[in-house]
């Protein structure tokens, strides 16, 4: 009896080393594998980073060859790859207002262009190459405001029949370059004052013409206006005009007509301050008195629109 209660203590404590021996193996074999895993994820991210390294160096080289478009692709990849990179942030932050500033100076909005521009940062990882970019855009953005100035003053110029100061305004216009589209824009509508100017010299030299043989034959006659118009023609033109386009013709209100071609004609709406002198512009417009049709001038694009 005692040797069999012996034998029972005895596989007892064997089957519990047994057990202890076994519950020790899965912990290892556990712990060996949440170790395993580690490392792999590890390894991933490693390899995530590096190739987020390499592509910031093809954006700055990109960036070196004037390839911003291409560089703010290769930026958003490597931002995918690895959103803890600074430097990777910092010059995909830069590169996207580069390019907001390019296309507000195309779009002729200066101030849009100056806003994007001042956001950049002088921390860039490839501060040469898009600085030098950026401070090119600043004159040409400089250059757009000087463009708009001259072709203002040359508007203005040429509706209080200031023709010699407007050829010279025009004339500084024309000299700046046109690489911006802005700029571009504001020359080619510069070629319609330049049109204007020339009608109206040529109006003038002609009455000047029929004063002179008039004289010469003791007889009177009536210069004609506004690009060989008459005030009654002018006022019918008006007057047509207004009711098509929906513009009352209230107080303050000023029109400019300049005839264009058979029955076609441009039309300049102005209206004057409280001191009934200075008129700002309303709108410029193609008018066809035949078909009614007509365009509005867009200032930005440069183009009449319906």
């Amino acid at each position: 009896m005692t040797l069999q209660l012996n034998i029972k203590r005895s596989l007892t404590g064997v089957i519990a080393i047994a057990m202890l021996f076994s519950l020790a193996a899965c912990r290892n074999s556990s712990q060996s594998g949440a170790t395993s895993g580690s490392s792999s994820t590890s390894s991933s991210e490693q390899s995530d980073q590096k190739k987020a390294a390499t592509l910031l160096k093809e954006a700055q080289k990109q960036i070196e060859n004037g390839q911003t478009t291409s560089a703010l692709t290769t930026l958003k990849k490597a931002q995918k790859l690895d959103s803890s990179n600074d430097k990777v942030s910092k010059l995909l932050a830069n590169v996207q207002n580069y390019l907001d500033a390019k296309d507000a100076l195309n779009d002729g909005n200066t101030s849009s262009a100056n806003e994007s521009l001042a956001k950049m940062t002088s921390e860039q990882t490839n501060g040469d190459a898009l600085t030098s970019q950026a401070k090119d855009l600043s004159t040409k953005a400089a250059q757009l405001r000087e463009a708009n100035r001259w072709y203002q003053n040359a508007y203005d110029a040429v509706s209080n029949g200031y023709y010699e100061t407007a050829k010279a305004d025009l004339a500084k216009l024309n000299a700046l370059p046109s690489s911006v589209r802005g700029i571009k824009n504001l020359q080619n509508q510069g070629k319609s004052l330049t049109s204007q100017i020339n009608a109206a010299s040529s109006s003038t030299t002609t009455a000047q013409s029929s004063s002179s043989s008039s004289s010469s034959t003791s007889s009177s006659t009536t210069s004609q206006t506004t690009g060989g118009l008459t005030d009654e023609q002018t006022d019918q033109v008006i007057t047509s005009f207004t009711g098509t386009v929906g513009i009352t013709n209230q107080s303050g209100l000023s029109f400019g007509v300049t005839q264009l071609g058979t029955n076609y004609y441009q039309v300049e709406v102005r209206q004057n301050n409280s001191s009934n002198t200075v008129g700002s512009l309303t709108g410029i417009y193609r008018y066809n008195t035949q078909t009614g049709s007509y365009t509005k001038l867009n200032t930005i694009t440069g183009k009449y629109e319906k």
